[in-house]
């Protein structure tokens, strides 16, 4: 060990390294080593010619292109016609005329055109049409787990393939490529981006491949599916039922949470590298994070895709790609053709051609248990490039890593010099206070934004962030800085040393947390460790740590710019979905994003006049302060409509009939109720229709027991909506043309000994939202739409859904336990009240959708959100009608 720390005994022999960051070198005055104003300015300057640059890369799109003469180019002008076309339909919810019989015709027509348009003799092109109906579960993901039955949605499919030596596509060798879309939409969305932009895309990929039989290595699906939005039903029924579901051996699933930008790839699998690999061997514009992937499959990320039914119920591998940009206008009026970037088609569609030849290709496809498999870190940097390696070996890298970061601190612990320990001492008291004290000002932050300028300004202006939480933790920093400067003036290089190691060891410690975890988004963190290995050539260069450091840095900087923008872009739409407070995860994301960079900043600073971080702080906070004080003079709020770029606040409105009846069968009430429903963390009462003097007031739940508070639910949220979401007022009722009331019916109810089994009718539109809850110390055991079911389950959701004339009409079978007695309990009561169901039947499309109230309060919102910025709104409204009983 003693040679490790020899020092140069002549001058012509070479400097050794110095693994252990000595502090026994000379002390160095403030005028040999310190930075100048100009070096942290131009540092300062370095970082935001960065940022634009990562902000730059992250919006580029290719240009829209013609077919070529070949027709072997994706052609955006060709593809989007059809796109304007499907889009002018306007909504599509499954099971609607528009759904079922224009959207659907169009594309079976087109599918009919693209196999008139070949002669060839080498392609095999055979269309399919299916209803399928079936339930199944759903666990909770971004809702509640809960359970669905659906009837006779419609599914589209086109099959292509080589023929040599086959008669038909069902002979041997039966293996396929499964391409998937919907054409379905929100009840109140026309679809252009979710998801008619990816069946665009498929259509044209589909009139590229049957002018080119040789890329048919092996047959393609093409799947357009009409019921994703009702809870990905189509899909269910495709891969459960269909016959061609048995050679699939992988797919592309395409989405849209957004219109237009780049499509992110942010799931594959499950394993299967192989098929990741194609991707990112292949795709002329790759984009993709494995930092995507695990967040959207935590759930935090309000949705579900496809991707899910053939990856849980097909047992498929597969890629999940989506457009994430413009998420304002997801499931609103605003998702329309027009609004998709120019080049986001073109994009996409080359990006899923070169993968799709590449992955017909592959060895892999025709054998792939034969292949080495293992999950996969992976993501592009700055959209130039792509990196993947396996996960063993990223937490290799990252143990390697720690164990360098330990082992210095270790020999700095081992030397027992007083001057080392009380410097590591030090380091380990000052970052401690700086976390501390960064915490504080954060919460400050959050506090004085929220106060002054109201919740989700930044919403329709990204930049907003910058003034509101970058600047204000760069000069907080700064200042910080600035203050240690001056306490160790004399030794602040020794200091700066000293607190850089402890700053690094937090860090090491973290990552050992996350690659203890398994977390492949841990690469984000070794990145920015990376600057450790910078203790290399230090000793080679004069001043080398801060330069070194610097030098190291630029990868973690640039990726976490990259990163950081990413998120913001995609959820910051978001937060106008979101019940909890946004302002601390957008201020998470700005803190993430500048980290790497802070450190570095830091690192400089420590080694700095302590003059010049005064005149730079100064300087800042003064910029800061106008900056503020400028949008406090010219902000407005946080929405705002224009017309090629609205990004509004979202509402629901539920015009309600309601009839609860009591334990003794009798009706309790019998009133119409007008639901105003916020999605936002700023509440109903952000809405300005929404106030006491004009008889909106907070929910009262009628039923102790029910975990729903009689609130119509579409979905199970409650967790997503609390009370301040929610107001409603008393209106006249609506009539209901037809008979398609909800209604529930018992069939049979017997008991046999401590069990109850009930088998009930439920009727009503052709979506029924069903809420079930045990009481009286019973528990749901056994019911005849899902097998997945506890021992001890009081609350179910039931989800109906189907295609046709008064199709509402279901049958389910209950079986109940009690639970209220820890001993053998007494037989049951064959007339005990052990269920509380409540029925709900939404008017998803057709005559029954919106009551003259609902239409006149859209009629209003879309005339005075032209001039009031307060009324910068878009509403999901529709008509409910709901029941509650005790059976």
């Amino acid at each position: 060990m003693d040679s490790v720390r020899k020092r140069r005994k002549s001058k012509g022999k070479a400097k050794e390294f110095n693994f252990d960051d000595s502090f026994d070198e000379k002390q160095k005055t403030q005028e040999d080593n310190g930075f100048g104003p100009l070096a942290v300015s131009l540092f300062l300057v370095s970082l935001a010619l960065l940022a634009y640059l990562t902000q730059y890369l992250h919006y580029c799109l290719p240009e829209p292109l013609p077919p070529n003469d070949e027709n072997s180019r994706f052609s955006e002008h060709r593809a989007f016609p059809l796109l304007q076309e499907l889009s002018d339909f306007g909504p599509k919810p499954a099971g609607s005329f528009a759904c079922e019989e224009l959207t659907r015709n169009r594309i079976l027509k087109e599918l009919q055109l693209i196999q008139n348009s070949t002669s060839s003799n080498e392609l095999l092109y055979e269309i399919s049409t299916q209803n399928p109906s079936g339930c199944f579960a759903l666990p909770a993901h971004d809702t509640d787990g809960f359970s669905i039955c659906y009837r006779n949605v419609s599914n589209v499919i086109a099959r292509i393939g080589k023929r040599g030596t086959r008669k038909s596509l069902e002979d041997q060798p039966k293996i396929s490529v499964l391409l998937n879309c919907h054409y379905d939409s929100w009840p109140t969305s026309s679809a252009g981006a979710d998801d008619l932009s990816s069946c665009a895309v498929m259509l044209e990929l589909l009139r590229i491949f049957v002018d080119h039989p040789e890329y048919l290595h092996h047959d393609v699906i093409f799947l357009f599916n009409g019921a994703e939005e009702s809870s990905l039903l189509a899909a269910h029924g495709f891969i459960t039922e269909h016959r061609w579901r048995h050679s699939i051996r992988a797919f592309i699933n395409l989405e849209a949470s957004g219109s237009g930008g780049r499509e992110l790839l942010f799931q594959a699998g499950p394993s299967n590298e192989w098929l990741l690999n194609s991707y990112l061997e292949a795709a002329v514009h790759p984009h993709c994070s494995v930092l995507g992937q695990e967040i959207f499959q935590s759930g935090a990320y309000p949705g579900d895709t496809d991707y899910r039914i053939f990856r849980d119920y097909g047992r498929i591998p597969g890629l999940d790609l989506a457009f994430v940009q413009n998420g304002y206008w997801w499931h609103t009026e605003f998702d329309e053709a027009s609004r998709i970037t120019p080049g986001a088609l073109q994009r996409a569609g080359e990006n899923v051609l070169s993968t799709l030849k590449h992955l017909l290709a592959s060895p892999y496809l025709t054998s792939p248990a034969e292949f080495a498999d293992e999950k996969a870190v992976f993501f592009d940097f700055l959209g130039l490039f792509v990196i993947v390696y396996p996960l063993n070996l990223a937490n290799s890298l990252n143990l390697f890593l720690i164990f360098i970061i330990f082992a210095r601190v270790s020999m700095k612990f081992a030397n027992k010099k007083t001057k080392d320990l009380d410097n590591l001492l030090n380091g380990f008291v000052w970052n401690s206070l700086f976390l501390i004290f960064i915490f504080i000002v954060s919460f400050i932050i959050c506090f004085l934004v929220e106060a002054i300028f109201g919740q989700m300004l930044w919403y329709s202006n990204h930049f907003l962030v910058i003034p509101f939480y970058g600047l204000p933790l760069a000069i907080a920093s700064l200042l910080f800085a600035a203050y240690l400067t001056t306490r160790y003036n004399k030794t602040r290089e020794q200091f700066a040393e000293s607190f850089e190691t402890i700053s690094d060891l937090g860090l090491a410690v973290v990552l050992l947390f996350l690659t203890y975890k398994n977390i492949a988004s841990s690469y984000l963190i070794f990145f920015q460790l990376l600057p450790v290995l910078g203790f290399i050539p230090e000793n080679l260069i004069k001043n080398g740590r801060p330069l070194s450091r610097v030098i190291f840095a630029i990868p973690s900087i640039c990726l976490s710019f990259y990163t950081s923008a990413l998120l913001l872009s995609i959820f910051i739409p978001i937060m106008g979905r979101t019940s909890r407070n946004p302002e601390p995860l957008v201020l998470a994301f700005v803190a993430f994003g500048v980290l790497p960079a802070m450190r570095i900043l830091f690192s400089i600073s420590l080694r700095s006049q302590p003059s010049a971080l005064s005149r730079i702080a100064s300087i800042s906070a003064a910029i800061l302060a106008a900056a503020l004080l400028l949008i406090g003079l010219f902000a407005s709020g946080p929405y705002n409509f224009k017309n090629d770029y609205p990004t509004t606040k979202r509402i629901q409105l539920y015009h309600v009939n309601r009839e609860l009846y009591g334990r003794d069968g009798q009706l309790i009430e019998n009133k119409s109720l007008l639901y105003a429903i916020s999605e936002d963390d700023r509440g109903a009462e952000d809405i300005p229709f929404v106030d006491a003097e004009k008889g909106f007031t907070p929910i009262e739940c009628v039923y102790p027991e029910a975990p729903y508070c009689e609130i119509p639910f579409y979905y199970p949220t409650r967790g997503r909506i609390r009370e301040k979401h929610i107001r409603y007022k008393s209106v006249p009722a609506f009539q209901i043309a037809g008979n398609e009331v909800s209604n529930l019916e018992i069939l049979k109810k017997s008991a046999s000994g401590a069990h109850l089994s009930y088998r009930i009718r439920f009727t009503g539109t052709s979506q029924i939202s069903a809420y079930v809850t045990a009481v009286d110390g019973w528990s749901i055991t056994n019911c005849s739409m899902t097998s997945e079911l506890s021992d001890a389950n009081t609350n179910m959701f039931l989800y109906f859904t189907c295609s046709g004339e008064k199709c509402g009409d279901w049958i389910v079978d209950f079986e109940l336990t009690s639970s209220s007695f820890k001993r053998k309990p007494p037989p049951a009561d064959v007339d005990a009240k052990a269920l509380l169901i409540g029925v709900t039947s939404h008017f998803l499309h057709g005559p029954n959708m919106e009551s003259p109230l609902l239409k006149e309060l859209n009629r209003e919102l879309v005339e005075q959100r032209e001039t009031s910025k307060e009324w910068a709104m878009t509403a999901s409204a529709w008509n409910v009608h709901l029941i509650y009983r005790y059976v």
